[in-house]
Formats: structure tokens, sequence, C-alpha cells
């Protein structure tokens, strides 16, 4: 780990920031510059039948599991029509000097020869159906992505590919950086019919008493919120790795072109796990904000509370891979070449605190 990051976090522990509950509309705005305050729940149920919230993924998911065949015959017919009548913004030729034409896992699989193979991309490497032996991390559209080890190889691709599939659906129904919050509500959804469960999930507020604030104290308290220790220093290496690229790097350039827009953005930062009996978890932090400064650099981007709106979200979301399985081609199909241009593994780490030398 390098003194940099040593560094970082320290200040990070002496700016304390605070997490707030945001107002509804009608209250009273704290300063800076004004965004949407509705909180409402992103759906009233997980299954197509069930009024209940859902507030625990893990017990919905074995509920689902529980259930008889006809439930996820049903399931997956649904989540097939709702992908097949799904229409993705026309973002125009897509572009992408240098990059893999499919992914290298995938085109050795398929005994396909991939081109232009990026020796510094850990996606790569990854098996499909053999658990990864490390962590690995990705870049994935407005996503940094972070996976455990021991997560089978195919999950950690559709984990990648079905919140690809959800961020161009929202881009097509909501403005990424003047409706975040609505984006992110959309975002879910998409995964829900995509054999997610997801909860009901709410923002909240960052700030910092003393005014002053860095992105990477406010994400630090987010995740260590929701997220456990080794994960937490997972996230912290990748975004180590990412500040340590070349400016020009297609990971950094994939990063900044889906999460900033001049004064606004909205980003998220995951990290992906499997327990023993393969039930596959997301923990995601979302974030959005909006600024009177000029921002590159969110993920290490220092900024004044009195001038910056800064929200985030936190919640689990739990895959059920059976119904996966059975629409993976199906999402894939949809998504087309896309994944070349929006996701990118970033370089191997590993060491005991999720860093490594680079």
């Amino acid at each position: 780990m390098t003194s940099r990051r040593r560094s970082d976090e320290r200040e990070g522990e002496k700016m304390s920031v605070e997490i707030y509950d945001l107002l509804p509309e009608s209250a009273p705005q704290p300063p800076g510059p004004r965004m949407s305050r509705v909180r409402r729940p992103l759906r009233e149920s997980t299954k197509f039948t069930d009024e209940r919230a859902t507030t625990n993924p893990e017990v919905a998911i074995k509920e689902q599991l529980a259930g008889d065949s006809r439930y996820t015959a049903m399931r997956v017919e649904k989540a097939q029509e709702f992908i097949d009548d799904l229409v993705l913004p026309n973002e125009g030729p897509i572009v992408a000097p240098g990059f893999r034409l499919v992914p290298a896992a995938a085109a050795r699989s398929l005994n396909l020869d991939a081109a232009a193979d990026d020796p510094a991309d850990s996606l790569d490497d990854i098996v499909l159906d053999q658990p990864t032996t490390a962590p690995a991390a990705a870049v994935d559209g407005n996503i940094v992505a972070t996976f455990v080890d021991g997560i089978r190889g195919q999950n950690i691709f559709d984990v990648l590919d079905s919140c690809l599939l959800a961020q161009l659906v929202a881009n097509g129904r909501c403005d990424r950086e003047s409706e975040p919050v609505g984006w992110t509500r959309s975002y879910g959804h998409v995964l829900e019919k995509l054999a997610w469960v997801v909860p009901a999930f709410d923002f909240f507020g960052l700030r910092s008493q003393s005014g002053q604030l860095s992105m990477s104290a406010a994400l630090l308290k987010v995740i260590s919120g929701i997220m456990t220790a080794r994960q937490v220093d997972l996230v912290s290496a990748a975004i180590e790795l990412m500040q340590g690229l070349p400016v020009d790097d297609r990971r950094l350039q994939i990063f900044r072109s889906n999460s900033v827009e001049a004064n606004a953005g909205n980003f998220q930062v995951d990290s992906v796990g499997e327990s023993e009996n393969g039930m596959v978890s997301l923990k995601l932090c979302a974030f959005n904000f909006r600024t009177s400064e000029n921002v590159t650099d969110v993920l290490w981007w220092r900024f004044n509370s009195q001038t910056t709106l800064l929200q985030a979200t936190r919640t689990t979301f739990v895959l059920n891979t059976h119904i996966y399985d059975r629409i993976r081609d199906a999402v894939a199909a949809k998504l087309g070449n896309r994944a070349q241009k929006y996701i990118a593994g970033l370089p191997d780490f590993s060491d005991e605190e999720g860093g490594g030398d680079h």
C-alpha cells in the first residue's frame, strides 16, 4: 500500500463525514445546488404478485428458490419478454481502437481468437466454470466493481453484463446527471426484471462540518457502513489503482465519460461476493452530486460542502442465478458488442489488505 493512500485515509478520518437524512421537497433546502429529495421505495415487491416491500434480499431469494418450478418458469418468461422489448439508446457506431472484440475468457470457451488482448486486463484470466483464486476489479460504465476471490468466473461476467444493460436502459429513461435519483431507481428496476432481488432503498446526504470534503473520505464513510473490512480494502485498492493509471488509459476514460459531466456526476462503487452455497450478492453504494465546481477525476476530488450537494445510497442486491442462467444469452444478445466499449478489467491486485505492488 502506498504512502499516498495512507495519507488520504488519515485525512479522511479527520474530516468527520456526516450523514444526514434528505428533506422532503417542500422543506427548506440545505445550502448548495438544488436536487430532488423525494423519498420513494424503488418498488413494492420483488415478486410480481407480492405486495410486501423487500427488506432482506437473501430471505427473498430463499423464498423464490423454495417455490415450485412454475414460479421460476414465469419469471424466466417475463424476463425474456422484458429483454426482447428493450430499446437501447442509439449511441452511433462504437469505435474501440485496441479493445478486445470479445472478452478473452468468452473467446476461449467458444474456441475463438480474441483480438488485441490487453495484458493488464484482469478479466482475461478469469475461467468461466471455476472459482477465482484472487480478487478482481473492473470498470463497468459508471461503476467501479470489485470481486472477492472464490466467485465462479461466469458469475463475474453475469454481474458485469446485467449491470451494464441496466445502465444503458436507465440512460434512455432518465438523464444520468440531472435526474440521478430517478436514474438509479430505473437502474434498480431493470436489474429486478433481470433476476436480481432489489430491496427498497433511499438516498441520504453527506457533508462535513469543516465545510471541506474529499470524495475518498465520503466514499469510505458510505462503504464502511455496508461492506466488510476486506471488501473496503479491495475497493480502496481498486481506486488507488485507477489513480495510478495514465490519464489516457481506456479504463479511466470509460469511467469518466459515464460518471461525470461538467458540474454533476453519478457513479457507483460495488463489491460482489459469493457464499458457499453459490448465492451471489452485490453491495451497491451509489453516489450523485451537483456542484458549482468543475470536476474531472471524481474519485479523488476535494470540494466545498457549501457549494456541492452530495447524496448516496447503499443496499444489497442478490442474484437469482437459477433464473439468470436461462436469460444469459438474451442479455448478451441485447448488449451486442457494447461490452467492449463499457467493460474493462483493472490490473490484478492481491495482498493481505487488497493492495499489491503496482
